[in-house]
């Protein structure tokens, strides 16, 4: 099995890259992408020596070719297109953060045939033209953000016709805090998130809820979930991912520990037929700790 990824330098292509190392030694590193940290990208492609690197910043190419082995390709923006554009992998993902993951996700979703997609922007802002794309390959699209990872497999069974669904929201640092609080705070208070360490763009966006309407709007493309049945429930412990209610007036609770190891390690397991979840119990595997 062949793994593109985009974003490796990020947390969670490097989350995705201890696994790989540590669970799933028949998956091979075939291309690497980074936009500014040459460092970690030129330690990681001396650990999963990939066949192609890719760096946004050109300034740094001559760089990482002086320090990695002569056979491995690094490529520009137009070879990389022309690769994605004259090849297939069997499965990549996307965890490149903001915008500027669109450059890229036609070639991306025409290249692969499994998609696992961190990225909500892209989703946000051209979920319209990601429908048409997908529909002329046969490409299946795996999300990772723990929401959308949880409503999943509802959606691929085919269960009972739903009556809504909540998506469920830690609060963020200011959870409880009063307005006159809120206002005087800073940066540092801002991405100091009670659960989980992100990257600042997210971080903000969890401290103002930003990061749950563009969840809304990620769901809304993902699974053809209406407006009017989507909605936000505040949920501290962050245990309880997405919650399903029913026209019968129960509801399905898709409960998880917050650690985004659980989507990846589903994602990578889902394709790699030689891999076992037994493996990760014998290697005591900890959510909550991850690798010990």
């Amino acid at each position: 099995m062949i793994l593109n990824l985009f974003g490796s330098t990020g947390v969670i292509g490097t989350k995705t890259l201890l696994l790989i190392k540590s669970n799933f030694p028949n998956i091979k590193v075939n291309l690497l992408t980074a936009n500014n940290n040459y460092r970690k990208l030129i330690q990681q492609v001396k650990i999963f020596k990939p066949k192609y690197v890719f760096i946004k910043n050109s300034n740094y190419i001559n760089l990482i070719k002086s320090k990695i082995n002569n056979k491995i390709r690094i490529l520009n923006e137009k070879e990389l297109t022309h690769y994605l554009n004259n090849s297939q992998s069997d499965f990549s993902i996307l965890a490149i953060s903001g915008y500027q993951s669109l450059y890229f996700l036609k070639p991306i979703i025409l290249n692969t045939k499994n998609l696992g997609i961190v990225n909500k922007e892209c989703i946000v802002s051209a979920g319209h033209l990601i429908d048409k794309l997908v529909k002329k390959s046969n490409i299946k699209i795996f999300p990772l953000d723990s929401e959308h990872f949880s409503l999943k497999k509802y959606f691929d069974n085919k269960k009972p016709e739903f009556k809504k669904i909540f998506i469920t929201a830690s609060g963020g640092p200011f959870y409880k805090k009063k307005w006159k609080d809120i206002k005087l705070s800073n940066y540092k208070e801002a991405v100091n998130h009670p659960k989980w360490k992100m990257g600042y763009k997210n971080s903000i966006d969890s401290a103002t809820l930003a990061n749950k309407c563009l969840e809304l709007i990620e769901a809304h493309y993902l699974f053809k979930i209406p407006f009017s049945k989507l909605d936000i429930l505040i949920h501290p412990q962050a245990l309880v991912h997405s919650v399903i209610e029913f026209n019968n007036y129960t509801a399905e609770l898709n409960y998880f520990y917050h650690n985004m190891d659980i989507p990846l390690i589903n994602f990578l397991n889902l394709y790699n037929k030689e891999s076992s979840f037994l493996n990760f119990t014998h290697k005591k595997y900890d959510f909550n700790k991850n690798l010990i």
